[in-house]
């Protein structure tokens, strides 16, 4: 069956697999559309049309091995659901944000068996949950310095093109920025910014390469 988007999120997902500079979207949206799961509200009725989990209800959710490992199936919408289990199955819809919430430590399959889906991992649901604190990584300059930022007057081409690579390969990389920074002491260089929801120093080793020329980049 061919996949054709029925709301925001699953138009996001289809971008997010044609271009890496589209997946800060498809994140957002993830955590605020409604997703569903297969499962049920322990004690509630299979045929209610209450949608929202109340205070001391219980969740059980179904879970899959894909690959040797554990995951959560969950779906962008009814029509994934059905084409995946192609039978009747109790399921839950809830909003992204708070399912992922009320399960963390678990890692999820968005969209198992479909043309576009997604492995999320424990860890980078908790990054989209608790975004890593910017201000704490920020450098601090001790005394008054000038500093020029602009456009390079010579484009890295190489570069960019090292990194456009490195990053397609890797999903938790959401943007990526170039500018050339100079002081006044000191030459101008390119300088990269990285939004990324993974972990930086794992990142950073793997495009450290990248750096010299593009030629050491896997």
């Amino acid at each position: 069956m061919s996949f054709v988007p029925e709301n925001p999120l699953e138009e996001a997902i289809v971008r997010a697999n044609k271009s890496a500079m589209t997946r800060r979207e498809f994140y957002r949206l993830l955590l605020e559309s409604d997703l569903v799961v297969i499962g049920r509200i322990e004690g509630r009725d299979p045929l209610s049309d209450r949608a929202t989990l109340a205070p001391g209800e219980k969740l059980q959710i179904a879970s899959a091995t894909h690959e040797g490992r554990k995951f959560v199936p969950v779906f962008s919408s009814m029509t994934r659901l059905e084409a995946h289990l192609q039978k009747t199955a109790e399921y839950v819809t809830l909003n992204g944000r708070a399912l992922f919430e009320i399960t963390r430590g678990s890692a999820f399959l968005l969209n198992p068996g479909s043309e576009f889906g997604k492995e999320l991992s424990a860890e980078e649901i908790s990054s989209l949950l608790d975004p890593p604190d910017i201000a704490a990584q920020r450098i601090v300059i001790g005394k008054p310095m000038q500093v020029l930022i602009g456009q390079p007057a010579v484009y890295p081409h190489a570069l960019v093109d090292a990194l456009k690579q490195a990053f397609a390969a890797r999903p938790d990389v959401l943007a990526a920025y170039l500018v050339q920074i100079g002081f006044a002491d000191q030459p101008s260089h390119p300088l990269i910014g990285v939004e990324t929801i993974g972990e930086w120093a794992a990142l950073s080793a793997e495009i450290g390469p990248c750096l010299d020329g593009g030629s050491g980049c896997r």
